[in-house]
């Protein structure tokens, strides 16, 4: 952490730091938005208390490269402390902050999320609310190969507590899922996997008292996935399937 002066700024507890972050995020017209767990706290009420509550040391942005002195300035603006060494290191890709009292690191990508898959956010950081959208948040916890109860908990929570639909800005949006799915049979292939071990983690902890049956959420997201158009691309890869990895692992993105 570098030794730098901050504004002498009083911070809440991290959900409520998280909360109002996004709001300033909005007002500002940042292109900045949370993604994360503490994004699915803030979105997804059945994550909060029961058998898929956690604590949150970090937290997590989605922000556009275009606008990346913007958000340099908005943390700064809130006295929030950059990471010099990994800033220059990393800063075409990603930033690092620390806040003034030093509890909780941040982490921005910039531009897309890249781990077992990428996820491409261009364009998808200047939402009205404050967190990535919901069909985003949903595919940055399934697109984990090496997936950990921790994100499938977040996933089943997040398909506990809104619909799928189309055309719909509360809802987990369709549309989005068909064309990232259906453009990379890898990302799919593991999204699909991925479903399945939610469905199972349902079974064996159900939530009491959410909007929606999780299994049959699955069993409706697995339709609209086979059943979306697939390109060229999608089908030549398929053909290969698991002959080939197709995915890659952590050490491999932080390479």
């Amino acid at each position: 952490m570098t030794d730098a002066p901050v504004p002498d700024i009083v911070l809440g507890e991290i959900h409520a730091e998280a909360e109002r972050l996004g709001r300033e995020v909005v007002a500002a017209g940042v292109p900045l938005r949370l993604m994360g767990g503490l994004a699915i706290w803030l979105t997804s009420p059945s994550v909060r208390e029961g058998p898929f509550a956690r604590p949150y040391r970090d937290m997590d942005f989605a922000g556009d490269k275009k606008g990346v002195s913007r958000i340099k300035q908005f943390f700064s603006d809130e006295g929030y402390v950059p990471e010099k060494l990994f800033n220059a290191l990393h800063g075409a890709t990603r930033l690092n902050f620390w806040a003034p009292d030093g509890r909780w690191t941040v982490d921005v990508v910039l531009d897309e999320l890249s781990m077992s898959h990428k996820l491409d956010l261009r364009g998808r950081t200047s939402g009205t609310g404050p967190t990535i959208d919901l069909a985003d948040l949903l595919l940055t916890k399934l697109q984990i190969w090496e997936i950990n109860r921790k994100d499938l908990g977040d996933a089943l929570c997040l398909l506990a507590d809104h619909p799928l639909a189309e055309h719909d800005a509360d809802a987990i949006d369709l549309r989005r899922i068909r064309e990232v799915l259906g453009s990379d049979w890898g990302f799919c292939h593991t999204v699909e996997r991925n479903l399945g071990l939610v469905a199972g983690l349902w079974r064996e902890q159900p939530v009491h008292g959410v909007p929606f049956a999780v299994d049959a959420q699955v069993a409706a997201l697995l339709d609209a996935i086979e059943s979306s158009p697939k390109s060229a691309r999608w089908k030549a890869r398929a053909r290969v399937g698991e002959r080939m990895r197709w995915y890659e692992t952590p050490e491999e993105v932080r390479h």
